[in-house]
């Protein structure tokens, strides 16, 4: 495998502030893909897939930044398309003889794409984090991960000690203010022209340091609804923010099966979580990481938990045991006290321990165990606290996207990730098809054996409210050649395969999320 070219980041960052917790929260302790020509580098396995887009930005050489001013494009790209489209996820698993296994444990990389019709321009930085800058001073990790082991691990004092920004984006003012998201700590600010950190955003003096979600929702008006956990609390700390970034309201909800609480969906009037029968137990002695501290309940129901936006009333639905990471869209239906009917779907997993423990990016590593999701969508009634659940019967999916406009309002595609037949047959974790509901219709690109697909966004076309109007936009990771593609395919006519494709010259690491901004 090889490094990739760098640009020195001779930029500094201001120290990361000290911060405090709320009161409340105290004591808690194929080789040819559309016509791209790919020139092999080095044919790497299977079972080294996940851990060659890593490599290169464990290796010395790399100094956190990397940009290629203009990248190849074969196809035809939509004129209209224009905009700034970043990604997210963990990238540096390595320093010097030690070792991160857990995909959710790396340190983060954001990318950015800069698309001009045509044109595409690719820049990438390692966040500067207190905990990267902390560890980069050691020559070592210092804290234990979500399912990594660190050897003299040191005793936690707060979540944003270890709080990498790793999973996802949020951005605000336009695109003028952009925001790297954990889940546990701190959202990270960031430049959004040139990726360096700028330190964590501290939303009110009261929740300076209290956990952030990596998925906020923005509501129609431009103002963003999210929400923060700690595991063994029980509580859950909801965030109502201005669209130009001053926090209007919070609130703390008592709430049952809060120790992994991954996502949430707006409707018009309401916030609607999915709770889990997945405990922590914080007090075991010498758990070598946090996912050894989870045990799942397999008899406790799945707790539909639905707020309303203007009091902060709950109400509370059963549905049949199941674990989710992530939710699609959601709306109502009726104008009473409570909605007559929300609507919503999610990722059904049926053995989230299983898939926790399956993101292992160890070389060659393979899951123990298969781990089956389904697409299912939920009708639920909070007045009457019933729920009628449909199996679509799309199985094998992750990673639900719609469009952004349409958040808490009826919409009607959702774009998804499946797992294709030449990945299971090559045993590797992951997705390579890409697919969209349209109401009761799918359909599909599968990107072949040798890919590894990451999560695909719905961009908006903007001339037009037909969501169908809009496209996808996605990268990709072609292991046997260790390079990534971005991929630009038509909504409406993703199984017609791809309108135009960027190459990169390198691989990129295998990421989470990603947002765009339209210019």
């Amino acid at each position: 495998m090889r490094t990739p070219n760098t640009t020195p980041n001779t930029g500094t960052n201001p120290p990361l502030a000290r911060r405090r917790f709320l009161q409340t929260f105290a004591g808690l302790g194929l080789g040819t893909l559309a016509g791209l020509s790919a020139t092999p580098l080095r044919a790497a396995s299977s079972g080294d897939a996940w851990h060659s887009s890593f490599a290169p930005w464990d290796a010395p050489g790399f100094e956190g930044f990397i940009e290629t001013p203009s990248l190849p494009m074969t196809g035809t790209a939509p004129k209209a398309l224009r905009g700034r489209f970043y990604r997210n996820g963990p990238a540096r698993f390595g320093r010097g003889a030690q070792r991160l296994n857990h995909w959710f444990d790396g340190d983060a990389m954001v990318q950015m794409f800069q698309i001009d019709g045509a044109r595409v321009r690719h820049r990438g930085r390692m966040l500067d984090t207190a905990k990267s800058r902390a560890e980069a001073a050691q020559g070592r990790f210092l804290y234990n991960g979500v399912g990594s082991q660190v050897r003299g691990a040191l005793p936690l004092q707060r979540p944003d000690d270890a709080n990498p920004a790793n999973i996802n984006l949020l951005t605000l003012n336009g695109g003028r203010s952009l925001y790297a998201l954990w889940e546990a700590g701190s959202a990270l600010q960031i430049d959004p022209d040139d990726l360096r950190s700028i330190g964590p955003k501290v939303w009110s003096p009261e929740t300076a340091g209290a956990p952030f979600s990596a998925h906020p929702r923005v509501a129609a008006d431009g103002s963003v609804w999210s929400f923060g956990y700690l595991p063994g609390s029980g509580r859950l700390l909801i965030y109502h923010i201005g669209a130009n970034g001053q926090l209007r309201r919070q609130q703390v909800l008592k709430v049952p099966n809060a120790d992994m609480v991954h996502d949430f969906a707006i409707t018009e009037r309401h916030l609607i979580f999915l709770l889990q029968p997945l405990r922590t137990d914080l007090g075991q002695a010498n758990a070598p990481h946090l996912l050894a501290t989870m045990q799942w309940d397999a008899e406790a129901p799945l707790l539909a938990c639905v707020v309303s936006q203007a009091d902060f009333s709950v109400r509370w639905i059963e549905l049949p045991n199941g674990g989710l990471f992530h939710i699609g869209n959601a709306w109502e239906e009726g104008r009473g006290s409570s909605a007559d009917t929300l609507h919503l779907g999610y990722v059904h997993h049926s053995h989230i321990l299983g898939a926790l423990r399956s993101f292992d990016v160890s070389p060659g590593f393979v899951p123990a165990e298969d781990t089956p999701t389904r697409w299912t969508e939920l009708v639920l009634q909070p007045a009457e606290g019933r729920a009628r659940v449909i199996d679509t019967g799309l199985s094998s999916v992750e990673f639900p996207r719609h469009d952004p406009r349409r958040t808490g309002q009826r919409s009607r595609l959702t774009v998804m990730l499946q797992r294709g037949q030449a990945l299971q047959n090559e045993t590797l974790m992951g997705f390579n098809r890409v697919l969209v509901r349209d109401g009761e219709r799918h359909q599909g690109f599968d990107y072949g054996s040798g890919w590894l697909a990451e999560e695909h966004v719905l961009v908006p076309h903007p001339q037009r409210t037909d969501e169908r109007a809009g496209w996808l936009l996605g990268t990709a990771y072609h292991w046997p050649t260790e390079t990534t593609t971005l991929s630009v395919f038509a909504a409406a006519g993703v199984a017609d395969g791809p309108l135009a494709q960027w190459r990169l010259p390198y691989g990129l690491p295998l990421g989470l999320h990603g947002q765009f901004v339209a210019a």
